[in-house]
């Protein structure tokens, strides 16, 4: 069984020459980050600024990288107050609120299954720090498994999302952004090559 912590996530990242921890893990690098973590601010941490997260949504909600199904989308359940499941989750973000590098945890259904579970745990002598003492399914993931990461590395790739077309109150009602246009034609040129 693994158990995805700081020491097994940095290890797989050191022995293959890659970044210990995720190169694209910020709001503004991953759909899927900023997903998680916005999803974090529901479930009682503390919640992305309205203004950052608008911007944040509009901005991926136009790339080729968001989810087209909510099964591919990042995503929380259980009843109210209570969340019970993390499904999709950026492992970045499940290691900072819950110290495990996981896309899906799972908690237990109920007092009596986590009873039942942590009566077996004590009777095999697992020790206390076992995710299983906290959590009834947890799916591991190291961010070389991430299905958006060798997407986001691709030169063409555009999650960083740009308007050109910028709608600004002026004469003709419609602006572009020169530096965004300049850029993408550049990263065409690029491309080509």
């Amino acid at each position: 069984m693994i158990f995805p912590d700081l020491e097994w996530y940095t290890t797989i990242g050191i022995s293959s020459g890659k970044s210990p921890r995720c190169p694209f893990a910020s709001p503004a690098g991953c759909p899927r980050y900023y997903q998680s973590l916005a999803l974090m601010g529901v479930s009682g941490s503390t919640n992305i600024s309205e203004k950052a997260n608008k911007k944040l949504l509009k901005a991926w909600k136009k790339s080729r990288l968001w989810p087209n199904t909510d099964e591919q989308a990042t995503s929380i359940s259980g009843p109210e107050g209570h969340i019970k499941h993390y499904w999709n989750f950026c492992p970045e973000i499940t290691f900072e609120r819950f110290g495990l590098f996981a896309t899906d945890l799972d908690k237990y259904a109920d007092q009596v299954d986590m009873d039942s579970a942590r009566s077996k745990l004590a009777v095999m002598g697992i020790s206390t720090n076992d995710w299983r003492w906290s959590w009834s399914n947890v799916r591991p993931q190291h961010y070389f498994d991430c299905p958006l990461f060798s997407l986001l590395q691709e030169p063409t790739s555009s999650h960083k999302v740009e308007d050109i077309f910028e709608v600004k109150p002026n004469f003709h009602g419609i602006g572009i952004n020169i530096n965004a246009l300049l850029r993408k034609i550049r990263s065409c040129f690029r491309t080509k090559q």
